[in-house]
């Protein structure tokens, strides 16, 4: 079997046609699929230490939101290492990354046909094609210089992509493209393939690199702080400072020291000058979360910063000019909350300059399946396994369900399975693990829940600690009292007789916040 020349002009008008960069590489996998008679096929862009699919043919869905560490995966590091073709021996003993990961296959995975072609832009390592077959003499009869001709299409096609991405940011004035790589910068991805998601992604370039107010709109869990960072590491401010405040987590009684600051001796307990958020932001973004729960008196004096630019600390008579482009997010319906006195237009206005919305899961089930590889990814990782995968049920069975907590919600719903899955093998030593319905405690109407007796009454693994017992039991009872209350925190510390500072502190020990 050998690559004809029909083949690699079909493979050649394919990436160069008019069609977006995901329709491009996925018509790329497909057509090397059909033509090499693969079981399996990637294209996996190189980012820092990790190769994440852009496209796959013949693997499950989860897969695409999979992002692999080479370390963790051996085959993947060598192919990054090799400077050239490698083809793995059909009885290797290096684990596959997509081991349980492609549907139907048993145990066949285990001696098969495997080519991983690097991808380099002149000697920069850009990402890979995976080859995979069941067959271990499929691939025989493909010489390497076919296989480099494939994998010289899929580099250009690759850097034309990369290439054109940046030439996009630029044009927007952005610095993004020369982000440092480092801590802050990581793990601010949106991920999601579905028009909504591309939709939002083109909003955020388009107001990222101005200086506009930016209010962030959308149900808790959906990732408005997740948005916040982009539109930060995306503007002209990017080497400034971000500044986080939840205004929903503050007393009021400290919450104008907390954006203002305050001098020695203002009040009762000021024993030292302090600078406020507003002044830490200077020449940076400050970013106010949940800016439905501020009160309406600091409402006011947020509103003559936002016109003057002005700040003036508690206790101060003089002003500080500062320099501060402001993002807030809130799940509340704030023009509802104008009309119920509680909020005030002119601040809404203010704010309100770039509205974006951020879907919530249940508008963007087809992006399910991504974002589970992702946090099995994580899960994986943390839990130390080799395989972390779902039954093939599973995914279908997720999708049942509303996700009243939406993306944070699925995340730790991923995380909790895991660990039940983990805990439940009898083997101790067992480094691959499959996740099965039971994990999660679907009910019929697809809520989360412990599991109810015929009788009515709750009934708990009891082969968990006291302690993680309790903090499933109070995750979920929250998570209820939210849903019940529209998402609304203060409403819900009331609900449950807590102060809105301690339910927040609560709810980040939990993780779900």
């Amino acid at each position: 079997m050998a690559l004809s020349q029909t083949v690699l002009t079909r493979i050649a008008l394919d990436i160069t046609s008019g069609l977006s960069h995901r329709d491009r590489f996925a018509r790329l996998v497909d057509t090397v699929k059909l033509h090499l008679l693969c079981d399996a096929a990637a294209l996996l862009e190189f980012r820092g230490q990790h190769f994440v699919p852009l496209a796959t043919a013949g693997l499950a869905e989860d897969v695409a939101g999979r992002h692999f560490v080479i370390g963790d995966h051996p085959r993947l590091e060598a192919i990054a290492r090799a400077g050239d073709l490698v083809r793995f021996p059909a009885d290797s003993d290096l684990a596959d990354p997509y081991d349980g990961l492609i549907p139907n296959q048993g145990e066949q995975l285990r001696v098969h046909a495997c080519i991983g072609l690097p991808l380099f832009d002149g000697e920069q390592l850009i990402g890979a094609i995976t080859l995979d077959a069941f067959d271990p003499a499929r691939f025989d009869g493909l010489s390497d210089l076919d296989l480099r001709a494939l994998g010289a299409l899929a580099a250009a096609s690759l850097k034309n992509a990369l290439l054109i991405a940046k030439l996009e940011q630029l044009s927007l004035g952005s610095m993004a493209s020369a982000l440092p790589d480092n801590s802050q910068n990581k793990h601010t991805e949106l991920l999601g393939q579905t028009q909504v998601m591309e939709t939002l992604r083109q909003e955020i370039q388009a107001v990222a690199a101005t200086d506009l107010s930016v209010l962030i709109l959308g149900e808790t869990g959906t990732g408005k702080e997740l948005v916040a960072r982009q539109l930060h590491q995306l503007s002209r401010r990017v080497n400034g400072p971000l500044v986080y405040l939840n205004c929903a987590a503050l007393p009021e009684s400290v919450a104008e020291s907390e954006l203002f600051g305050h001098v020695k001796g203002a009040f009762t307990g000021a024993i030292n000058h302090r600078s406020g958020k507003f002044e830490s932001a200077d020449k940076g973004t400050l970013f106010l979360d949940e800016i439905g729960e501020l009160p309406l008196g600091l409402q006011a004096k947020l509103l003559r910063v936002l016109q003057y630019g002005d700040v003036q600390r508690i206790g101060d008579d003089r002003s500080l000019k500062v320099d501060v482009r402001i993002i807030a997010a809130t799940n509340r319906d704030l023009k509802q909350e104008i009309l119920a006195g509680r909020f005030r237009a002119d601040l809404y206005h203010r704010l309100s300059v770039f509205p974006l919305h951020v879907p919530p899961l249940r508008d963007r089930l087809d992006d399910l399946g991504l974002l589970c590889g992702y946090f099995l990814e994580q899960s994986r990782q943390r839990l130390g396994l080799t395989q972390l995968r779902l039954s093939p049920s599973c995914l279908s069975k997720l999708r049942q369900y509303d996700w009243p907590g939406n993306v944070r919600e699925l995340e730790h719903a991923i995380h909790r399975a895991s660990a039940l899955a983990r805990a439940a093998l009898k083997d101790a030593e067992a480094d691959t693990v499959l996740i099965t319905e039971a994990q999660f405690e679907l009910t019929p109407q697809g809520a989360i829940a412990p599991a109810q007796s015929a009788q009515g009454t709750l009934e708990f693994n009891c082969q968990l600690p006291l302690k993680q017992a309790l903090e499933d039991f109070q995750t979920h009872y929250i998570n209820q009292c939210l849903v019940q209350e529209n998402h609304n925190w203060a409403a819900c510390a009331r609900r449950l007789g807590l102060d809105p500072g301690n339910l927040h502190r609560l709810a980040r020990r939990l993780g779900l916040k």
